[in-house]
């Protein structure tokens, strides 16, 4: 079946625009995404008897995600965690995976699709994935981080469909690593009166407490090591990299008492920098959205979908 619509990746700015698409009757439309589940970097682990944020620890309630937080608290989802100077925010007791679910409803969503080639044929694009399967569709959005995006248009550009400026634009985006302990302790540990702390300086990006914000029933930290220390180590073995980890974090915190840990990896975690537009229509219908180019966060995310969509029924892209 040929769609109107195929939205690579099922992030944040991925789902909001399929919603958008559904939502204003613009046409059929179907998401892919290569991971087992939907939220790319609003991710909830289950481990060690209880759940961690290891993606977004929280949004912050400003114009853009305004919507979204009306519908997730129409549905019970969201809580506020704590107000800051740097703004109000929330979170989910059942996770920031929470709100990623609740945008999927009524969408059709195919999951473990890793598409590895795009071709356009027959004034239409053909998406085909690590298995051989098959897709068509009208217009194309990918929504994946930038560097996994160009290896996708690698056909298309050997096929001229591409704008070889915005291509040449897009491979100089750059994203940060990021290299996560998930701990649980043997009693609760003071990080800060919310339960959550950046630090400007040293080995640690930021600290949280998941049994403060309410994803965790026991004592747990999600700890996020600082984007040098996660670049310089990356490529080291976990068992490595976890000991590294737990070995710094008692030595500032020596009173902890560590019960079990394990380690995630994002090997995107921060677009480093910005496309000049909030998304780019690399080719005739196919778009390239996400937080590189609408800011390097949820919020950045959302804005690039939204510029998208508005872009889309403006210009009669959907009629």
């Amino acid at each position: 079946m040929i769609k109107k619509y195929i939205v690579i990746g099922a992030g944040i700015s991925g789902l909001n625009t399929a919603r958008k698409i559904k939502d204003l009757n613009l046409g059929s439309v179907q998401v892919l995404e290569k991971s087992r589940g939907v939220g790319g970097r609003m991710a909830t682990r289950r481990a060690h008897d209880t759940r961690f944020d290891h993606g977004a620890q929280f949004y912050r309630l400003k114009n853009d995600i305004v919507d979204l937080h009306q519908d997730w608290k129409q549905l019970g989802i969201c809580h506020q965690w704590f107000i800051s100077e740097k703004g109000d925010h929330w979170c989910s007791k059942s996770g920031m995976t929470a709100f990623a679910k609740a945008m999927t409803k009524d969408l059709d969503i195919s999951l473990e699709k890793e598409i590895a080639a795009i071709h356009y044929e027959n004034n239409l694009w053909k998406l085909i994935s690590n298995k051989n399967e098959v897709w068509f569709c009208h217009n194309l959005i990918i929504s994946s981080p930038t560097p996994q995006t160009v290896k996708l248009l690698t056909d298309a550009a050997n096929e001229k469909r591409l704008d070889m400026n915005v291509l040449s634009e897009i491979k100089k985006i750059n994203y940060t690593k990021a290299l996560i302990g998930l701990v649980t302790l043997e009693e609760d540990l003071m990080i800060a009166a919310n339960g959550y702390i950046e630090f400007q300086t040293g080995c640690f990006f930021s600290i949280s407490d998941q049994r403060k914000k309410g994803v965790s029933d026991i004592p747990a930290l999600t700890i996020t090591m600082s984007a040098s220390f996660s670049e310089l180590e990356f490529e080291q073995s976990d068992e490595f990299i976890l000991e590294k980890i737990l070995k710094l974090f008692v030595t500032d915190y020596p009173q902890a008492k560590i019960k079990k840990a394990e380690l995630k990896k994002w090997r995107y975690c921060k677009s480093e920098s910005q496309f000049k537009n909030l998304f780019s229509e690399i080719a005739p219908k196919l778009y390239l959205i996400g937080d590189a180019f609408g800011g390097s966060s949820l919020l950045g995310a959302l804005r690039s979908s939204q510029a998208l969509c508005n872009f889309l029924i403006e210009n009669n892209k959907v009629l």
